[in-house]
C-alpha cells in the first residue's frame, strides 16, 4: 500500500519530467490503454512546402517581403493588409506614414526600422 501511494505521490510530483510519463505508460497493462485511432497516409499529413517568391514582371520586385531582414511572416501579412505586398511598393513607402499606419494596427516598430526596411527594400529593387 505504501509503495503504491509513494509511486502515485511521485507522479504526481514529477509530472513535467520528460519521458517520465511515457515510462508509467508502459509499465501498465496493454488492456487498459483504448485502441490508437487509425492516421492518416503520409502523404495527406506532410504540409505543402512553402512556394518560391514570385517575380511580379511589371514592377520587377519580389512578393517576398521575408527576405529584408526584420520582416517576418506576421509583418509580411500586415504590410500587405496596408497595400504593400512588393519589395518595390516597400521602396516606394515614406517611413513616417507606414509606422504609423502598421502602429495603428498594434504593430510594435520604429521608424527607424521602417527606414531601415525601406532602404533594404530599395536596394533590392
Amino acid at each position: 500500500m505504501w509503495n503504491d501511494l509513494m509511486r502515485r505521490w511521485m507522479d504526481l510530483a514529477l509530472w513535467w519530467v520528460p519521458g517520465r510519463n511515457r515510462n508509467a505508460e508502459q509499465t501498465e497493462a496493454p488492456a487498459e490503454s483504448a485502441p490508437a485511432a487509425p492516421s492518416a497516409p503520409p502523404a495527406q499529413q506532410k504540409e505543402p512546402a512553402a512556394p518560391a517568391p514570385e517575380v511580379n514582371q511589371a514592377t520587377g520586385g519580389s512578393e517576398d517581403l521575408t527576405a529584408i531582414k526584420g520582416i517576418g511572416p506576421a509583418m509580411q501579412k500586415r504590410l500587405a493588409g496596408l497595400g504593400i505586398v512588393h519589395v518595390a511598393d516597400l521602396a516606394a513607402a515614406d517611413a513616417r506614414t507606414l509606422t504609423e499606419q502598421l502602429k495603428a494596427g498594434k504593430a510594435v516598430v520604429s521608424e527607424s526600422q521602417v527606414s531601415a526596411w525601406i532602404d533594404a527594400a530599395a536596394g533590392r529593387g
